[in-house]
């Protein structure tokens, strides 16, 4: 992963083909101390992992897609819970035959190049909220 920009608190990140995401990003994260933060950028990758969150049984489903993808939009924020560092995050990816997919990202190896805009803000928190299961923002 490069920085490619850093400037008014923003960076512009390019994870290069074979990397981990988000391993990578965490990694960059732990190192700049950043709590918080929202994020957008697209690329290629390969072999990802999605889910789906069912409201009614309060549970991820998990899918692995073989082959290239392009990512077409990636977005999500960073947070903390329980002193731990969260990246939630949602993409949309379109395959060799301009089919699209997407859910909230697990991982995948990066494709050609990802690129990402990430603006850092102060600490954000999470807590998981009883009535959805989900790990929501706290004020």
């Amino acid at each position: 992963m490069e920085i490619i920009t850093e400037k008014s608190g923003s960076y512009a990140l390019r994870f290069g083909s074979g990397e981990r995401y988000p391993d990578a990003y965490s990694a960059f994260l732990k190192k700049k101390k950043i709590r918080g933060g929202f994020f957008t950028g697209l690329g290629a990758c390969v072999n990802p992992e999605i889910s789906f969150y069912s409201l009614k049984r309060k549970k991820y489903f998990t899918k692995r897609f073989r082959g290239d993808f392009e990512v077409l939009s990636i977005t999500g924020n960073i947070a903390v819970s329980n002193d731990k560092v969260i990246i939630h995050q949602h993409v949309t990816l379109g395959d060799k035959k301009f089919q699209a997919t997407g859910g909230h990202l697990q991982n995948f190896i990066v494709g050609g190049t990802l690129e990402i805009f990430l603006t850092p803000v102060p600490a954000l928190k999470r807590k998981v909220d009883s009535n959805t299961g989900l790990n929501l923002f706290q004020f």
